[in-house]
């Protein structure tokens, strides 16, 4: 390396001292240290943190292009802006225990499913919720009772407390992220970015178990493009979930682990998929279908350490998902899913993820029955009966604001039916968070 001065000349230090003396004239006591460096000012974001309000700035994109198989080849590009406010009502206005959430989006793009390849479950989980610019949280919680105790209400999503896995999020088929699918097509389940009003409360019955319990309108109208900021609720009808979480291995070095079980019932009036009001098959008997008056769906899931690769969140987690769901109105009443993910399989990639899933659904045989009815009839209609998926990625954290993921996706039965060949799918979403 070159200088940028020439090199300093060593003198001794008696020298150094008799020299500082003649130039100094008599001792004038101690002296007063030089002024310190003035510190950096925080930035404006982090000086909002200290009081209280964190705020979130966000792109992510999700491509996908069909390879081989489906309905039609082609590609697909969607991608969403979000930005966010959380504020600690402790720090921002004395109320501790409180946090404020505000959330917009802007998402906008097209769907490979269907535009292209016709299958049960989205390729490009950040496609829907409206192609536009619209709320997706107005939220407030309060923690009761040393902590204990946790009330939520406002405007935000059932999938926010229930039937969610940490694991989800990282595959970009829709069947995985971050939720079973399975329960926005049977109920009123709702999730990121369509919110709906409504109430929670979140109990710890011990130590890292406790118990939630909501109640949320359903509003379907609210996912339809254009309808975002029409804001006003309509409690004509509920979804209700109730759920038990159990956490394990939380000790510094252990193993963890999630479990969680839970049920909703949905009392909104629905068509039976098969029956009339005799129960006969209402396309052979020209009557309409019965109406039920409810719905419900059940699941179980969680999601285990098994190797640690190091401290955090580093190491080898299997996951598993069942849904059922009413058979007299569910599309697809049984779901399961499964799967790994590996975290930080490299000291110097900690932060990189891959993993694997694979997802088996399973339409209602009483919509199978009603569509073989239908051919009967010399409609023409395709039989459906089962689809199964698969997803492989891997997550490059490129910085600590970016995260590039490509994945491979396989569908077998596309749309459950026999008419397409099998599709494989290539995709990548990247995301960047400041």
């Amino acid at each position: 390396m070159i200088a940028d001065t020439p090199p300093a000349i060593v003198v001794p230090a008696p020298v150094v001292l008799a020299k500082a003396a003649q130039l100094q004239g008599p001792s004038a006591g101690p002296q007063t240290p030089p002024p310190a460096a003035p510190a950096d000012k925080p930035g404006w974001r982090s000086r909002l943190k200290d009081k209280g309000v964190d705020l979130t700035f966000s792109y992510v994109s999700e491509s996908a292009a069909s390879i081989t198989g489906g309905r039609d080849g082609g590609a697909a590009y969607t991608q969403q802006l979000l930005a966010s406010a959380s504020i600690d009502t402790g720090k921002a206005f004395g109320l501790n225990g409180g946090k404020l959430i505000a959330t917009i989006i802007h998402r906008k793009g097209e769907d490979l499913t269907a535009t292209r390849l016709g299958n049960l479950f989205e390729v490009q989980e950040l496609f829907g919720g409206g192609q536009d610019l619209r709320p997706a949280e107005l939220s407030y919680e309060q923690k009761l009772n040393g902590g204990k105790t946790a009330v939520k209400f406002g405007l935000y999503h059932t999938g926010d407390d229930f039937a969610t896995l940490p694991s989800g999020c990282q595959f970009q088929n829709f069947a995985f992220c971050p939720r079973p699918t399975t329960l926005f097509y049977n109920s009123g389940f709702s999730g990121f970015p369509i919110p709906r009003w409504g109430l929670r409360v979140r109990q710890e019955i011990a130590p890292n178990l406790s118990v939630t319990v909501a109640g949320f309108e359903v509003n379907a109208f609210r996912a339809q493009t254009g309808a975002g900021w029409k804001l006003a609720p309509r409690f004509d009808s509920f979804v209700v979930p109730v759920e038990l979480g159990l956490k394990t291995g939380q000790k510094p070095g252990g193993l963890p682990g999630l479990l969680r079980i839970g049920a909703l019932v949905d009392t909104t009036d629905r068509a039976d998929v098969r029956d009339d009001i005799n129960g006969d098959s209402y396309v052979l008997s020209g009557l309409s279908p019965a109406m039920r008056q409810e719905r419900w769906s059940a699941w179980a899931m969680g999601e285990q350490m098994i190797v640690r690769f190091g401290p955090g969140d580093r190491g080898l987690s299997l996951f598993g998902t069942l849904t059922l769901s009413d058979r007299h109105t569910a599309r697809v009443p049984t779901f399961i899913s499964s799967g790994f993910v590996a975290r930080g399989l490299w000291d110097s990639r900690p932060k990189d993820n891959f993993g694997l899933g694979l997802v088996y659904a399973r339409v209602n045989p009483r919509i199978t029955d009603r569509q073989r009815d239908q051919l009967s009839l010399g409609q023409d209609v395709a039989v459906q009966t089962h689809e199964m998926s698969g997803e492989i990625f891997y997550g490059w954290q490129a910085t600590r604001q970016l995260l590039i993921r490509p994945n491979l996706q396989y569908i077998h039965r596309v749309g459950a039916t026999d008419l397409y060949p099998d599709a494989v799918v290539a995709g990548a979403t990247i995301k960047l968070i400041l």
